[in-house]
């Protein structure tokens, strides 16, 4: 990291620009804070500042990915998609012995805008605050429950684009059958995850960086030395992994799971209990069951998606049935019978404290059927703050899907959806309080 006089060198020489680069818009005050580790760079390689980046914010729980632009000519632009729609913060982007200044356009020599970082392999790092619309995103934080673990704000670059996918490879290895899952995704980083057959845990997890070298791809995992391994004719790779911490690498094909964003486990259930499960897998195949006192099905088949609209063909059939998929909702008919499933990720229970100094702890309830079971304490007191039943509704908000609990006595409490479970702000005797709500 540089040293503050060279930092403080740099706003000198950079911000007597701002006039020239920028008009004399007001800045936008300053909102909430979130950043995301510091990860591996890649193996060395020469890599141009312009093109795009991702913004992925979601390890801190918060579900918000967002994009920068840095064009030829050092210009550079924020946006919430990577159509570049909407302009949440653009400028000029100066540089000076390997730290680089985003200065805004909308900067003033009174109040100057501006972000630092600093290049590590393809991607960025950032050593200050960076402005995004109305909010200032930190750059840096300690993990709340392991202080030696320090987050950082990162921009991951799109560089080997075209093998950004995930990838399914199968073994067996002493009578046990392993499914193994490979992703690669900007900033040249790559995740693997190793689960035996019916497992609900993994049973190991790697990430580290990649590199593509003609039909060869480098991977490093973290704390270890660089793997050889191939990319075949048909896109298809060939990679040395481990189907457990202590196991040996072995040699694995890896084939790319044409239908891995839409898998997963869907829920459905009616007032009499009748319970359904849509399971839907890495390469276009359905399994639906129903399971009830009166009724008991199941089919299978292969699927398709066309945006939000998923065709489900039945094994044996040539006709094809339609579903709506819609964030964390999928409503189908099945043999004849309309079903309105949730994905498995956002049921179950779920709990969690306030966000400041109070002991109140809330546990929540999600059920296949819609509804939904609310339970407030006070642990201090031991006493009973919240004890509420209803139904509850999802729908997309601006930047992630929203949660509403309609309660039986009308009361409505509306949160965010985020990759770690429900961010909930709850009325407590006249009072907000906001609680993170996790498996």
């Amino acid at each position: 990291m540089k040293s503050k006089l060279m930092r403080l060198l740099l706003v000198v020489l950079l911000i007597g620009t701002v006039s020239l680069l920028s008009g004399c818009g007001k800045s936008e005050p300053e909102q909430a804070v979130v950043n995301v580790v510091e990860e591996q760079a890649p193996a060395e390689e020469t890599f141009e500042l312009h093109g795009d980046y991702a913004i992925d914010i979601s390890n801190l729980g918060m579900a918000l990915t967002f994009y920068l632009r840095i064009e030829e000519d050092n210009s550079f632009q924020l946006s919430a998609n990577r159509a570049f729609s909407d302009n949440r913060g653009s400028g000029t982007i100066g540089e000076l012995d390997g730290t680089y200044m985003m200065i805004y356009s909308d900067s003033t020599p009174e109040k100057s805008k501006t972000a630092t970082f600093e290049r590590i392999g393809p991607n960025l790092i950032f050593r200050s605050t960076l402005p995004y619309g109305s909010a200032n995103i930190m750059f840096e934080k300690e993990d709340d429950e392991n202080p030696e673990i320090i987050y950082h704000l990162v921009a991951d670059k799109y560089v080997y684009e075209e093998y950004y996918d995930t990838y399914l490879g199968f073994e067996t290895v002493d009578g046990v059958d392993y499914e193994y899952v490979l992703t690669l995704g900007a900033g040249a980083k790559y995740s693997f995850v190793s689960s035996q057959d019916g497992a609900e845990t993994a049973a190991y997890r790697e990430k580290g960086s990649f590199t593509v070298k003609n039909d060869t791809l480098l991977i490093t995992p973290e704390d270890e030395e660089e793997l050889t391994g191939s990319i075949t004719a048909e896109r298809a790779l060939e990679l040395a992994v481990k189907p457990g911490a202590g196991s040996e690498r072995r040699t694995v094909l890896f084939r790319v799971a044409t239908t891995a964003q839409h898998a997963g486990s869907w829920y459905g259930a009616r007032e009499d209990g009748t319970t359904a499960h849509l399971a839907l897998d890495y390469f276009g195949g359905y399994r639906f069951s129903v399971n009830g006192q009166s009724e008991s099905y199941v089919e299978t088949g292969s699927f398709g998606v066309n945006g939000g609209t998923l065709s489900f063909t039945k094994d044996g059939e040539a006709t094809a049935i339609t579903g709506v998929k819609t964030g964390y909702v999928l409503e189908a008919s099945f043999n004849g019978v309309d079903w309105v499933c949730y994905d498995g990720a956002i049921l179950g229970e779920f709990g969690g404290g306030t966000m400041v100094n109070e002991a109140y702890l809330a546990t929540l309830q999600m059920n296949a059927d819609g509804s939904y079971s609310l339970m407030i304490m006070d642990q201090e007191s031991e006493s009973e703050l919240v004890n509420e039943s209803g139904l509850f509704t999802i729908a997309a908000g601006p930047m992630v899907y929203m949660i509403t609990l309609n309660s039986d006595d009308e009361s409505v409490r509306v949160g965010e959806i985020w990759p770690t479970g429900f961010n909930m702000t709850f009325d407590i005797a006249g009072t907000n309080y906001s609680f993170l709500l996790t498996k």
